[in-house]
């Protein structure tokens, strides 16, 4: 069942709770997802996204749904919507689920203790930026939050 659609991209439940897939062929390099902030929270939660080490905020459907994976398709760059905009790291195809690496825009992450995201390098379990290997922070290069490029 779809819940919503948004322009190249559709939300869906799977086993996961609600995924976010592509509609249409990606090029990378190419915007998949404008994520907005909707509101400043007072405390992190499991669906907050970091801005800064002290700021969690929560952004707009379908950007809060795209599920974290060790091996994501997209990477995440600050925009002017104070969220986030998810960018193809490489290639996507129709039909294929979008995802990220939620370590990415957390210093330290509560979200998921342990991953399912069954790539053939998952780390296991998620917590956070500040023990994210040096060769993964090198692979995202310009694709992690501003806060942690410093």
């Amino acid at each position: 069942m779809i819940a919503k659609t948004h322009a190249g991209i559709f939300v869906k439940q799977t086993n996961k709770g609600n995924s976010v897939f592509a509609t249409r062929n990606f090029k990378k390099g190419e915007v998949v997802v404008i994520g907005r902030r909707v509101e400043v929270l007072k405390e992190r939660t499991i669906h907050s996204f970091q801005m800064n080490f002290n700021l969690h905020i929560e952004m707009d459907i379908p950007a809060r749904l795209i599920n974290h994976s060790c091996h994501p398709n997209t990477g995440i760059k600050n925009n002017q919507f104070g969220g986030y905009n998810f960018i193809a790291l490489v290639d996507l195809s129709e039909g294929e689920e979008i995802t990220w690496d939620y370590e990415t825009t957390e210093y330290i992450s509560i979200a998921v203790p342990q991953c399912l995201c069954n790539s053939s390098n998952c780390r296991g379990r998620l917590r956070g930026f500040s023990f994210l290997p040096a060769e993964a922070k090198k692979k995202y290069g310009e694709f992690i939050a501003d806060y942690l490029k410093s």
